[in-house]
């Protein structure tokens, strides 16, 4: 097989130690604030949703910090979030933490600005004095409480879902989701019904997260009775693909799916996948080059070192001379 290379890192930003992927659906996302507001409004709406989105990833990769994780940012078209590894396992009290931080910093700079503005955040008279102090609240408080809801996939049903996981481990979030799906459902129809439709977008679009959320276990194993399952390009699904084409025993076809997977997208992830497929067919080398290009790839410093933590299926490689010792070391 030829040896793998590098491909370069694009988008990438660091916000406060956090790399940070923007990708062109945000700028997308943004364009599409300015078309469908009046001007100049629109600006202003894509400008405050831009600046308060990174505000409240950050929030939730602050916590992760504090909590001994390494975490990254990600912002796509109307999704954004912050994806963080622990290096060791959380406490449902940290989980409820980190959820819960996103919206608690995007609603406090939220009123913190308006306040220095002069401008009283619960005043609908002092809200609508201009364009500005309109799509600061909105961008800042109004979506930062609706993300306060409890149900999934929104951070305060994250935050439910870490208490329920206290009380039934191994369970939480299935049984969260599962009751966010019905009663997301039920408020869906209830506006059908009563004709107040202003929430019925919103109430479709998490319908939609949890029914791909609740469908992904059926989707991954329909995919992998396939004969020409190929790569999707999105690490979240590609990297557990080709993990459980290897936990199946066929390392040949994970390490193919895992190359192809890091040729369209070049995560870490795949590339650490195809370093274990590597390993298993016995090619020590090229696990070794993949193991090098798992690290630079990388946009978390620090999460290589995680995943190679959590697997033993590389100990046979300490002390050759491509090997490096202090990926052992940090164990």
């Amino acid at each position: 097989m030829r040896s793998p290379t590098l491909p370069a890192k694009r988008n990438v930003f660091n916000v406060f130690g956090f790399p940070t992927t923007l990708k062109p659906g945000f700028g997308i996302f943004l364009a599409f604030l300015v078309f469908i507001y009046p001007f100049p409004l629109g600006l202003w709406m894509a400008a405050a949703v831009g600046v308060f989105t990174l505000i409240h990833e950050l929030g939730h990769a602050l916590a992760a910090r504090m909590s001994g994780c390494t975490a990254s940012i990600s912002l796509d078209f109307m999704v954004a979030y912050a994806a963080y590894e622990p290096r060791t396992p959380l406490t449902w009290g940290q989980k409820a933490r980190i959820a819960i931080a996103g919206p608690s910093l995007q609603i406090t700079c939220a009123v913190a600005v308006l306040l220095l503005n002069s401008t009283n955040p619960f005043s609908r008279a002092d809200i609508t004095i201009s364009d500005a102090t309109i799509a600061i609240w909105w961008a800042g408080i109004a979506l930062g409480v609706l993300n306060l809801v409890p149900l999934l996939p929104l951070d305060g049903g994250a935050f439910v879902a870490s208490i329920v996981e206290h009380f039934k481990p191994g369970r939480g979030n299935d049984i969260v989701l599962k009751s966010s799906a019905a009663l997301t459902a039920v408020l869906f129809g209830l506006c059908i019904v009563s004709g107040n439709t202003e929430f019925a977008p919103v109430l479709v679009f998490m319908l939609f997260m949890q029914y791909q959320t609740l469908a992904l276990p059926q989707r991954q194993k329909k995919l992998l009775l396939n004969p020409a399952l190929a790569p999707e390009g999105d690490p979240e699904f590609d990297a557990p693909i080709a993990a459980s084409i290897l936990s199946a025993g066929d390392a040949a076809k994970a390490l193919r799916f895992a190359s192809e997977a890091y040729r369209l997208c070049p995560a870490d992830t795949n590339a650490f996948i195809a370093a274990r497929s590597a390993m298993k067919l016995g090619d020590q080398s090229l696990a070794v080059q993949w193991l090098r290009i798992s690290e630079q790839s990388q946009i978390d410093s620090g999460r290589f070192q995680i995943l190679f933590n959590h697997t033993r299926d590389f100990d046979q490689l300490r002390g050759r001379s491509d090997m490096s010792d202090e990926w052992f070391t940090n164990r």
